[in-house]
């Protein structure tokens, strides 16, 4: 009998940890049931569709920005979510406030002349292609397996990703 009851109780000590941790991991992650959590972040994939300052505007008001993806785990969890024939707007934008379009063509030394919105570099990427100097904008190209494009064109009106939490 005794045999029996020691597996049992290594089980359920076992089961309640577990619940125990992740009860913890939702109260620091209390997302609102619209938007999906990963990594000290909420993530809102908004059905609207709007230009990147719109977009940008949309997310700071809710208290947050334009998503931004510094690592794999960060995209392969986005793209979960995201509905492939779509093209969403990401954080990206120039590398310094003050980039001009003929600054940034002569800064040959550059990976690429944008960056997040915070200022931060790019370090992690999933370029389409790399994106040239006259790019002023980044989003999730549709139908490329989740990849991102730059543009130009930042008044075109596409969905975005926003986030909010400790992480944004």
């Amino acid at each position: 009998m005794g045999r029996t009851a020691f597996p049992s109780l290594t089980l359920m000590v076992l089961l309640l940890s577990w619940t125990c941790y992740a009860e913890e991991d939702e109260e620091t992650l209390s997302c609102p049931e619209y938007q999906e959590g990963f990594d000290g972040s909420c993530y809102e994939f908004v059905d609207q569709q709007r230009s990147f300052l719109n977009a940008q505007g949309w997310c700071e008001r809710g208290g947050g920005h334009l998503a931004f993806i510094l690592n794999d785990e960060t995209q392969q969890f986005l793209q979960k979510h995201l509905e492939p024939e779509r093209d969403w707007w990401l954080g990206l934008a120039p590398a310094a406030p003050n980039l001009t379009l003929e600054s940034a063509a002569t800064e040959g030394e550059r990976q690429s002349s944008l960056a997040w919105l915070d200022g931060s570099d790019v370090s992690y990427s999933n370029w389409v292609n790399m994106p040239d100097a006259q790019e002023v904008c980044g989003y999730v190209l549709r139908h490329s397996g989740f990849q991102w494009e730059a543009t130009v064109n930042c008044s075109q009106e596409l969905n975005f990703i926003c986030q909010f939490g400790t992480n944004s």
